[in-house]
């Protein structure tokens, strides 16, 4: 079994290496971040949190959207990602990006009004410990979204064990129900799922 490092190692490297060109090819991620902030009803003056913010898209559009009137966080594991996400946001007086694991956030308890996570959960060694992160940064109003393939029959769990195989800092993918007990464990009311363009891939929503 890996390790917090070894595993940290292993994505890191992984994702280092899609860094300058995951901007180009990442259009469906782009389309699958907007459905998530769309269903977030993002408010202007709004501090909002993207986990696993790659380049750093979403936070970008995010701001855009709320022309600038909030705060916009993006945090990645990878530093080829954070560096490449800040050159494309130079400018912008209102996106900070951090370089840090999602199991130690940081930022300050109670500041977050909206977090998301899209397709970059299924990557996290210790999700128990990713979840009390962001329960603890959220204000008491605030939400979180998790958009991830969700294996809720044997066949696609089977295609996620083939992923894990393939894919190193691939750790697994959770069912709807796995998540409704993981939020619940970690403070977090789960509020509902939804099948965004199709199944397996599904939004997980809680709130504090």
């Amino acid at each position: 079994m890996k390790n917090l490092n070894e595993h940290d190692a292993l994505t890191q490297a992984y994702f280092d290496k899609w860094a300058e060109w995951f901007e180009q090819a990442g259009f469906a991620f782009k389309y699958f971040q907007k459905r998530v902030i769309s269903l977030s009803g993002l408010k202007p003056g709004s501090v909002f949190l993207d986990l696993g913010c790659g380049t750093g898209w979403a936070v970008r559009h995010a701001e855009r959207l709320m022309q600038g009137r909030g705060r916009f966080i993006g945090i990645d594991i990878s530093a080829k990602m954070i560096e490449k996400a800040k050159e494309l946001a130079a400018g912008s007086e209102k996106i900070v990006f951090h370089h840090a694991n999602a199991e130690k956030l940081p930022l300050k308890r109670n500041s977050v009004d909206t977090c998301i996570c899209t397709f970059s959960f299924h990557h996290y060694l210790h999700p128990e410990k990713v979840l009390s992160e962001v329960r603890r940064v959220l204000k008491p109003t605030g939400s979180f979204y998790i958009l991830d393939g969700t294996p809720d029959d044997p066949l696609i769990r089977l295609v996620d064990m083939a992923a894990a195989k393939l894919e190193k800092s691939h750790v697994r993918q959770y069912s709807t129900s796995e998540f409704r007990r993981m939020f619940q464990k970690a403070g977090l009311k789960y509020v509902m799922s939804k099948v965004i363009l199709f199944y397996p891939i599904k939004v997980h929503i809680a709130g504090k």
